[in-house]
């Protein structure tokens, strides 16, 4: 048995990220679940404004990207696919601009769906930067 996961976070406008890690980490509907090798096939939905990380996927340690809408696939032979409707590197998250998205849709009302979906975007750009949100 391989001691990596091949790991593959995709959204419909590109691949955002591809390779090794130890473990995968992302929130889906039911609850936080953790992928490490030899982990049982699995089909799930992507909680709202969720993040995902891969840990031993690089020098400093972890992947991390902020994704919203769609499923992570956990196949046989160690290989997980986050397949995101909407999904942003951590590195590439434009904090300032996250923070403005939380602070507008805040003053949109929570009794507004898409204001509510927009917060938690935001919320999740926010956690996958490493900010308080």
């Amino acid at each position: 048995m391989s001691k990596k996961l091949f790991v593959e976070l995709v959204s419909p406008e590109r691949e955002l990220w591809a390779g090794e890690g130890d473990m995968v980490i992302v929130k889906t509907v039911d609850g936080e679940i953790g992928v490490q090798p030899g982990h049982v096939p699995v089909l799930a939905l992507l909680a709202p404004g969720a993040v995902v990380r891969v840990l031993g996927a690089k020098a400093d340690g972890e992947i991390r990207a902020a994704v919203h809408g769609g499923f992570i696939s956990v196949a046989s032979g160690n290989r997980v696919s986050i397949l995101a409707e909407i999904a942003e590197l951590a590195d590439e998250i434009d904090v300032d601009r996250a923070q403005t998205a939380l602070t507008e849709a805040g003053a949109a009302g929570l009794e507004d769906a898409e204001a509510r979906a927009r917060a938690a975007r935001a919320r999740g750009r926010l956690r996958a930067a490493g900010e308080a949100a």
